[in-house]
């Protein structure tokens, strides 16, 4: 008899990677079934059918910060999504239920819970958000993407697992992923992921630092995502910078560009985070400055274990991007230590072990 197993979560790439990769090892379990359930117009609703994987889509939105329309009509949304999720589940008969956590998840993840179906939550930052505080309780494993994360659930059933990555992340090779990017075999090659929240004034720091470092003798080159809104101001910022830079608006290949890397600079989201260490690479994260610090504790973990170098986006206009960063493409030594320390704290078979504990809560 074939099992089903319902993956939920959405709104972000943290929340939607880590659930294709659990998909995609699922799909490798003889006689079992994936449905992904997600928000019904958030950016799941492509990525998961993209990734070859059956969605079906129902209303959520966040619980509002304070007083105003948005507390009335969310629990209109949040009606509306347990009866889609009911629903679903009666349709469905899942013998499981994985959470990626975010408010997406909630209506179903409740909805599982209350009617005996055993849920498995993943947290994937190291400081749990309010929609996964409230899974919790709800939960039969819980999963976490930090060892540190494990003090804030349960001792009985947290599982310190790591953030599961898609598995092109890790396999594709440098030589051919610089290739592609019409990048040199033999050139120290950085990164620099803008193109999310707050990213203008990321992306306008990252400008002035090629700039700057075009006009130096330090051999690198660069690939930038600087998202859409910034990009043809960029394109004109760098037309005549002598450094072979490739920009994009968004990196769509974005496991061949961690491939060509030898150094990124990027937000300190748990996915960025997750996928940077399973390549073994360097990082000088800038963590966004709201969401709760959320992104801050999660790059002050990486920076504790030597793999990464922080700079907080206030300390921006001191031109700590550009002093911190000649530092690093200068000393080689540092960056190989830095990208030593990622490979440590990576967990390369955190898909196959969640998938394990999944396995047995679906008997």
């Amino acid at each position: 008899m074939r099992k089903r197993i319902i993956i939920t979560g959405g709104g972000t790439g943290g929340h939607i990677f880590p659930g294709i990769a659990i998909a995609r090892e699922l799909s490798k379990q003889p006689e079992v079934d994936v449905l992904y359930v997600g928000k019904e117009d958030g950016p799941e609703s492509k990525w998961v059918p993209d990734s070859g994987f059956n969605f079906e889509g129902i209303q959520a939105s966040g619980f509002p910060r304070g007083l105003s329309l948005r507390l009335f009509t969310f629990w209109f949304q949040f009606a509306a999504g347990l009866l889609r999720a009911n629903r679903l589940i009666t349709r469905y008969q899942p013998a499981a239920v994985f959470s990626t956590g975010g408010y997406v998840s909630v209506p179903v993840s409740l909805t599982a819970a209350l009617r005996g179906v055993p849920v498995g939550l993943f947290e994937p930052n190291v400081a749990p958000g309010l929609a996964a505080k409230f899974l919790a309780l709800f939960s039969k494993r819980i999963f976490v993407g930090f060892e540190r994360t494990m003090k804030r659930f349960s001792k009985r059933r947290v599982r310190w697992t790591g953030i599961p990555v898609r598995e092109e992340i890790v396999t594709m090779e440098k030589v051919k992923a610089r290739e592609n990017f019409g990048l040199r075999r033999d050139t120290l090659t950085l990164l620099m992921l803008g193109g999310s929240q707050g990213a203008h004034a990321l992306n306008q720091h990252m400008a002035d630092v090629i700039h700057f470092l075009g006009q130096g003798d330090q051999a690198v080159q660069i690939i930038m995502m600087t998202g859409w809104n910034d990009y043809r101001k960029t394109v004109d910022q760098l037309e005549n910078c002598p450094l072979k830079v490739v920009l994009r608006p968004f990196i769509s290949n974005i496991h061949e560009a961690y491939a060509a890397a030898d150094l990124v600079v990027a937000r300190a989201g748990a996915m960025t985070c997750a996928e940077v260490l399973s390549r073994g690479l360097p990082s000088l994260l800038i963590p966004y400055p709201h969401a709760s610090g959320h992104q801050e504790m999660n790059a002050r973990a990486l920076e504790e274990a030597g793999s990464a170098v922080v700079i907080l986006e206030k300390e921006l206009e001191e031109e700590k991007l550009t002093s911190a960063l000649i530092a690093l493409l200068a000393d080689g030594e540092r960056l190989k230590a830095m990208g030593e320390a990622a490979l440590k704290l990576s967990k390369p078979n955190a898909a196959s072990d969640i998938v394990k504990e999944m396995m047995e809560l679906a008997k």
